[in-house]
């Protein structure tokens, strides 16, 4: 993998997912509902973690429409020992972000299904752009995503609630801001970040 050209998408990518996000708080704001800055510190870089995943599954890449199903599970797991653990790290952070930021996902089964959803996305972007899409990924994402839970239940128990609830907002408004923050970002790396990617880099 070219990390040089990986940095560059994602520095062209995070500059205008950031700057949506600032323009989405101070509707937030408007709105008269203001968020913690701990709130909003840890959405910026949880930004950035969503446009480091777009980054790394290839959303700037661009070819030719041929797309590779992989619909058999855990073969390729084997013959790519790997990339299946880099798969599993990858979404490891979702885990636990979901649940730090809102108080709706601080439950297993939502945080796997959030991660599954994301992942499902990620494979259709994939599929459009560099062709392939694999269910193995879908397993070893999801699978990430409850590790991260795991991992954030066990620091959980050294942190106090009050510590977390800097961080965190509650209600339905959770589900409706992840919603926001993905198709966004996915928005952006798909017209945006090719734009400035090329005045900056090329």
């Amino acid at each position: 993998m070219d990390w040089e050209l990986c940095s560059q998408h994602l520095t062209s990518g995070y500059i205008p997912v950031a700057f949506a996000l600032a323009i989405y708080l101070v509707i937030v704001r408007i709105f008269k509902k203001k968020h913690r800055v701990g709130h909003i510190l840890i959405s910026y870089v949880f930004s950035f973690y969503l446009v480091g995943i777009l980054t790394m599954t290839g959303i700037w890449y661009r070819g030719a429409f041929s797309p590779r199903i992989v619909y058999i599970p855990f073969v390729d797991m084997i013959r790519g020992p790997i990339d299946t653990i880099l798969n599993v790290f990858l979404f490891v952070p979702l885990g636990l972000f979901l649940p730090l930021l809102y108080d709706e996902f601080d439950k297993a089964g939502k945080v796997l299904l959030a991660g599954f959803l994301i992942s499902v996305s990620v494979e259709i972007i994939q599929m459009f752009g560099c062709g392939a899409t694999d269910i193995n990924d879908l397993i070893t994402n999801t699978i990430g995503a409850c590790v991260g839970y795991g991992v954030f239940k066990v620091l959980e128990k050294f942190i106090p609630d009050k510590w977390i609830g800097i961080f965190r907002i509650t209600g339905k408004n959770g589900y409706i801001e992840l919603i926001i923050f993905w198709i966004g970002t996915a928005i952006m790396m798909l017209t945006v970040q090719p734009l400035l990617f090329h005045r900056l880099f090329r």
